[in-house]
């Protein structure tokens, strides 16, 4: 298993059109998502932020499946995330990860993004609890196993927020789990990219 980027951590779903979904509206949808996708490979945000605005649209018009509808929200609140559009970004996030919830999709995908979401802001008592929530779930998945490294950056990052919130101690047996981990993979490399919040805001208007 490779936490990928609808792990934020690009997955992108073939979009098909079902039932009485409006063919033209999947169309759109579809082409939006591969015009957002390629803009945020290509580091223009913006107009992935917008890109992916579109396609949510007319992927709810097309009434699509909730799975799909819950990668839409996942990639748009990412987008929104990374031009400082905060508010809108979690709550986005917050509605993927309520799509993946109902459908028995990947949770902790949106959950680990409102954790580094929270966490580049500075706002380590508010992240903690999606970095728990988060591991639990990766390791229901066996990402300890499966992707070490991803994982081992994870729980690093959670000890960090543990640390800036006064909880020592716990921030130290996080650590201590995240250096084993490392011991044990010393050629790992992370194969996926963090989101980068915050860290090309939108110009006001644009």
């Amino acid at each position: 298993m490779k936490l990928t980027s609808y792990m934020g951590f690009a997955f992108f779903l073939t979009m098909s059109v079902t039932g009485c979904a409006s063919a033209i509206n999947a169309k759109n949808a579809n082409r939006h998502g591969n015009a957002a996708n390629a803009a945020s490979k290509a580091g223009d945000w913006t107009t992935a932020r917008k890109q992916w605005a579109q396609a949510l649209v007319n992927a709810e018009m097309a009434g699509m499946p909730a799975q799909q509808l819950a990668v839409f929200n996942y990639e748009y609140g990412r987008a929104l995330g990374v031009q400082c559009f905060w508010k809108e970004s979690e709550n986005y996030l917050q509605k993927a990860y309520e799509l993946d919830h109902q459908t028995a999709g990947p949770e902790f995908m949106s959950l680990l993004e409102l954790s580094r979401l929270k966490y580049d802001q500075g706002q380590f008592d508010k992240c903690i609890p999606y970095y728990s929530r988060t591991i639990e779930l990766l390791e229901k998945v066996n990402a300890p196993t499966q992707s070490p490294t991803e994982f081992s950056v994870v729980l690093e990052e959670y000890a960090k927020a543990l640390r800036e919130t006064g909880k020592e101690q716990e921030a130290i047996s996080v650590q201590k789990r995240a250096d084993e981990i490392r011991i044990k993979n010393p050629e790992g490399k992370s194969v996926t990219d963090r989101t980068p919040y915050g860290k090309y805001c939108s110009n006001i208007g644009d």
